[in-house]
């Protein structure tokens, strides 16, 4: 068990929490926290126009430095987001700046690059608007 009380327990903490607020402002169907062996920090499920749910899982990451507009992943991580059998999205949270960043592997996301390493993921900064790009996204 992570220790909540030391600095990087703190932060990861903090992102969780604005992940949740953020999935909560999205008016979703339902949040649930996944189990840690899972690999994924949440599931949510979105209403969509044919009366289903679309669920997404949904991997926080925590930083308390600026977020760059490429995200490095570690090749194995993106892997194993990107060919998942559902959507992941990826919330980036800047605990210090109050900021959230979103981004979706896929498997083209990274073509060409085989092996190990990392692999640089495009970020979308969270405002109005982008928010509501990405409600549409997860409603489908």
């Amino acid at each position: 068990m992570k220790n909540e009380y030391t600095h990087a327990g703190m932060v990861e903490h903090r992102a969780e929490l604005m992940a949740e607020l953020l999935l909560q402002d999205l008016r979703p169907t339902f949040v649930a926290r996944a189990e840690r062996t899972l690999g994924y920090d949440y599931f949510a499920g979105f209403p969509n126009a044919k009366g289903g749910v679309n669920v997404t899982a949904v991997e926080v990451k925590a930083t308390d430095q600026p977020v760059p507009a490429l995200l490095p992943i570690d090749r194995r991580t993106y892997d194993r987001l990107a060919h998942s059998n559902i959507p992941v999205l990826v919330l980036v949270a800047d605990v210090k700046q109050n900021r959230l960043f979103y981004g979706w592997p896929h498997p083209d996301g990274a073509s060409g690059r085989r092996g190990s390493g990392t692999v640089a993921m495009p970020l979308v900064e969270l405002n109005d608007s982008t928010k509501a790009n990405l409600r549409g996204r997860l409603a489908g």
